[in-house]
């Protein structure tokens, strides 16, 4: 401890180091790569982004959203890019966003932000069975798996959290970790 002195009053400093980042990693399990395609695992309620959200690119191709579920930080702002050679649209009525951006041909793309966390199923009008999941996190705190399933989230500050894992058609797991300096190994 040092003690500063300021014109008529002391001002007691504490000189410490700041506290070093944790890194979280582990497994999910998954069946399969596409099955882990389908997952995030992520901290709710964490520290917010340092730096601005950017554009991330969802494509559309083979009747297909790519990838299937898209996670991002809120603010984002996601392109649509129709990779196809027929006619696509994109949709949502999620409470954390809803649009409609109408059809648009090969080639073209149309783009969205999204400013609410929450889960924003997309919908394509055309192709009845064409769906997707737009993630909308408030950090950056977010991983998908590999395909074995094995995931790593990086220079997370000491605290608690709720570490999740969402999978698309599933129900979301949650556990409450503590996060000091260095790993720490959470499966799931």
């Amino acid at each position: 401890m040092k003690l500063q002195t300021f014109v008529g009053f002391s001002l007691c400093v504490l000189s410490c180091a700041p506290l070093a980042a944790g890194t979280v990693s582990g497994t999910v399990k998954v069946s399969s790569a596409a099955e882990a395609d389908r997952t995030v695992v992520y901290v709710d309620k964490g520290p917010e982004p340092a730096e601005a959200p950017k554009m991330v690119r969802l494509s559309q191709k083979g009747t297909k959203f790519t990838p299937a579920v898209l996670p991002v930080v809120r603010g984002t702002t996601v392109d649509f890019t129709n990779d196809d050679w027929l006619a696509h649209s994109a949709f949502s009525k999620s409470a954390a966003k809803l649009f409609d951006l109408g059809l648009y041909g090969a080639g073209e793309n149309k783009s969205v932000t999204f400013e609410r966390p929450g889960v924003v199923e997309i919908f394509c009008a055309i192709h009845p069975r064409m769906n997707g999941v737009i993630l909308v996190l408030q950090n950056t705190y977010f991983a998908k798996p590999s395909a074995a399933g094995a995931y790593s989230l990086g220079d997370l500050p000491p605290g608690a959290y709720d570490l999740k894992v969402y999978r698309l058609g599933a129900e979301t797991i949650s556990r409450r970790i503590t996060v000091a300096s260095g790993p720490v190994a959470v499966d799931f």
